[in-house]
């Protein structure tokens, strides 16, 4: 057996362990840990591997993301509307455009 067919069976396996051992990190604590903490809020008796965990976490996280969103429109307008003012223009809140005089 060639040394090079010797290392790439190493070098698989050791990053076939390293994926795997991540995507157990990443379920455990990205998917699984906030629905654990919310539902622990409310009950002492939480199954950690319940459907109950999984689905608070899956809308924690969908909540997250539409909170951020509505954020980022929020501060790009604010920011549009500052840099309009900064260069010496008017902003029309209506139109959400800039207007030099």
């Amino acid at each position: 057996m060639p040394l090079g067919e010797i290392a790439s069976q190493v070098l698989g396996s050791v990053f076939r362990f390293v994926g795997q051992v991540l995507i157990d990190v990443v379920a455990e604590v990205v998917i699984k840990g906030p629905g654990y903490l919310i539902c622990r809020l409310f009950s002492r008796d939480v199954n950690p591997n319940g459907m109950r965990v999984a689905v608070v976490s899956i809308l924690f996280w969908i909540t997250l993301a539409t909170a951020a969103w509505a954020a980022w429109g929020e501060f790009s307008a604010a920011a549009d509307m500052d840099r309009c003012l900064d260069a010496g223009g008017a902003y029309d809140d209506q139109l959400r455009q800039c207007r030099f005089e």
